[in-house]
């Protein structure tokens, strides 16, 4: 592989190349006219043949390595095109035109292939280089001097190293001197001592008899991999901090969590069956009491137990005593205990209305019981409490009236009306991270 300036003393010498068939061009036209009196060459076969057969020599059997070289698809074009135009088919400028187009598709190609992105200083720097290589638009005169300014080159530190470097690299330089000029071009040891030092990988192999593309190649591969070192650390590092933050937050709580158990042993009820304290750390509760009083707070407290004989003995009768259905004597239990209630599903159900706004420990024993007695509990309880409590809550919208009796209605949708307990516990153990037992 040749190093990028040796490629371009090869393609200054197919430069000449086009310079000499420019000449042998020019003369062709001047014989022409001269020896033929052709006011322009096409008017001639013989010379126009000369003309566009010297052009195609030019191109397709170039001796040299030069920029269209290997350019097959472009090749075959342009031979395609160069027999159409000695048959008068195609103008000689569409040829030339065609010839320009393709000298500048070669020259975006060779800087896209440069990877100058991997030069790059950030992913900002590196994403606008490549919409820079990407824009067809930027015509190519402008390309350069835009990837210049987009990498912060210094203009006058580019012209005096390249200017210096040019001289020290042209061909039949002995390797020592070569070597020389990369190592001071790439890594400047007298302006930038300590840049250099930690380049000491690459100035050996420079020293070593490395080509430069291969020099430069594991520069841009040593510097992905240390972007990628980096990058992994950042993510290790913020997974650290969120370690961290989680930590403190478990410490947080931890320390609230032993503050409550600390209050709780002076301030908790005792033993709803012996009237002995309850161990802070070890106790059961009735689930209810423990949703009213903590989770809608229209309980002072919840009923304790000490132990599990306690819990057997006393927690039925307390069910029994302090959670009856709030339909009372209308509960469907006693009014058709055959009724078909739900058997799948926790049956016990709060009134919304009653425990997050009116303070009231509303339950039923079912959502169907509870909609069956939706209109005596709302008349009953959420009305007179809405008076008293003055809240002026509507919810005419929620009631569906009969139409023979407008005096007689139900909720339109009960749902919108209740909590059930499961739901009510999983909010619970959600917000305190604690257990109902």
């Amino acid at each position: 592989m040749l190093d990028p300036w040796d490629e371009l003393e090869t393609l200054q010498k197919g430069q000449r190349g086009s310079v000499t068939c420019t000449k042998d061009l020019e003369n062709i036209k001047d014989s022409c006219r001269r020896e033929h009196g052709k006011s322009h060459v096409v008017e001639c076969p013989e010379c126009w043949t000369r003309l566009i057969n010297r052009l195609r020599d030019r191109y397709l059997n170039s001796a040299i390595k030069e920029w269209f070289s290997g350019r097959r698809a472009f090749l075959q074009e342009l031979d395609d095109l160069f027999t159409k135009a000695r048959q008068r088919e195609v103008d000689f400028k569409v040829i030339e035109q065609r010839i320009t187009d393709e000298k500048k598709e070669w020259f975006r190609d060779k800087i896209r292939n440069l990877n100058l992105h991997s030069a790059a200083r950030s992913p900002t720097e590196a994403r606008a280089i490549q919409q820079l290589l990407n824009d067809r638009d930027i015509p190519v005169d402008q390309l350069i001097p835009k990837l210049r300014e987009c990498l912060e080159v210094d203009a006058e530190l580019y012209d005096e190293v390249c200017g210096t470097f040019a001289n020290q690299v042209k061909v039949g330089q002995p390797p020592t001197a070569r070597g020389h000029a990369y190592t001071e071009a790439l890594f400047q040891p007298e302006r930038n001592p300590p840049t250099a030092a930690k380049s000491q990988k690459y100035i050996d192999m420079i020293a070593d008899g490395k080509p430069a593309a291969e020099v430069i190649s594991v520069i841009a591969r040593d510097r992905q991999l240390a972007k990628g070192d980096l990058d992994q650390k950042q993510r290790l590092q913020k997974k650290l901090e969120e370690l961290r933050r989680a930590r403190a937050a478990h410490q947080v709580r931890q320390e609230k969590a032993r503050a409550a158990m600390n209050d709780a042993t002076d301030t908790q009820p005792p033993c709803s069956v012996c009237d002995k304290p309850v161990n802070a750390r070890k106790f059961l509760a009735c689930p209810l009491c423990q949703l009213l009083a903590d989770q809608y707070k229209v309980l002072d407290a919840p009923t304790l137990f000490c132990s599990e004989t306690c819990h057997e003995e006393g927690y039925d009768s307390h069910v029994q005593a302090s959670h009856e259905c709030s339909s009372g004597q209308n509960c469907q239990n006693l009014t058709d205990p055959d009724s078909q209630m739900e058997v799948d599903e926790p049956l016990t159900v709060f009134c919304r209305e009653c425990v997050e706004q009116l303070g009231q420990a509303s339950m039923f024993c079912a959502v169907r019981c509870y909609g069956a007695n939706f209109q005596q509990h709302r008349d009953g309880v959420h009305l007179p409490e809405r008076e008293k409590g003055k809240h002026e809550i509507d919810d005419q919208g929620q009631l569906e009236f009969d139409p023979d009796d407008e005096t007689k209605y139900s909720a339109r949708k009960i749902e919108e009306h209740i909590i059930r307990l499961r739901d009510a516990m999983s909010d619970w153990q959600q917000r305190t991270e604690a257990t109902i037992v």
